[in-house]
């Protein structure tokens, strides 16, 4: 029988200005594919007991810091500690380019490697499949100044969820809310009006009407204060799984 679960492992579950020493943000489903890259990724991969060896994929959503820069110790780790099989890199345009523009200038040497990279990156609309994890890329808004701001639909497992990452309240938003029976999303403060990001008082709310009865809300990058009485909804902790 195949598994139809869905296990969300965080990482990370903070803003860029990982207040009250929250790890930033970012999440490993069914301990196969790691969305986002934030810069304690290595760390709080090997404390969350996930072996970065078996990673088969990074998606990344953007190319902001907190979600970006832990790539270059990940390779790292892949090309001196045994990976011995392929991973797929997904993220917008502009991905290849600057992991290896910033993983070589930080470590030199560091793309002499023999297990293999394989980038997809990808535009609104584009699908993409690495192993048994179905995208599709949607975009949303966030900064104009990257390349593209990402969110993702997802199927794995038997399992539709999907993922906001960083952006205001928009349609694309509330569409992947209607289609998801498990949803990730951005909650970046409690109460703050902040133009690029959604909030727990002002946006959420909307969010979590938009979803249907029985589909479950996970708000991470937040901040300490972002607690909810929503029903069908969990405020994720650093280094808990949630099951589906």
């Amino acid at each position: 029988m195949p598994r139809m679960s869905l296990d969300l492992t965080f990482i990370g579950t903070g803003n860029a200005f990982a207040a009250g020493g929250l790890c930033w943000n970012g999440f490993v489903a069914n301990e196969r594919y790691l969305f986002e890259a934030p810069p304690t990724a290595l760390m709080s991969l090997n404390r969350a007991g996930i072996d970065p060896n078996v990673v088969e994929a990074v998606v990344l959503s953007h190319h902001h810091g907190d979600h970006f820069l832990g790539l270059p110790f990940l390779l790292l780790h892949w090309k001196h500690r045994g990976r011995e099989t392929p991973v797929t890199i997904v993220g917008p345009p502009e991905t290849e380019r600057l992991t290896r523009e910033i993983g070589e200038t930080v470590y030199p040497g560091l793309f002499e490697s023999e297990f293999g990279i394989e980038w997809r990156e990808v535009a609104a609309g584009d699908s993409a499949t690495v192993g048994d994890l179905a995208l599709e890329a949607v975009q949303v808004e966030h900064d104009d100044r990257l390349s593209l701001n990402l969110g993702y639909r997802a199927r794995l497992d038997g399992i539709r969820f999907g993922y906001t990452g960083d952006t205001r309240r928009c349609e694309a938003v509330l569409d992947l809310a209607r289609g998801a029976q498990v949803l990730v999303s951005e909650c970046a403060s409690r109460d703050t009006p902040i133009p690029v990001h959604m909030n727990l008082v002002d946006d959420i709310p909307e969010v979590h009407a938009a979803m249907a009865s029985t589909s479950r809300l996970v708000l991470t990058h937040v901040t300490p204060e972002v607690e909810t009485e929503l029903p069908r909804t969990v405020v994720a902790k650093d280094y808990e799984t949630y099951r589906f």
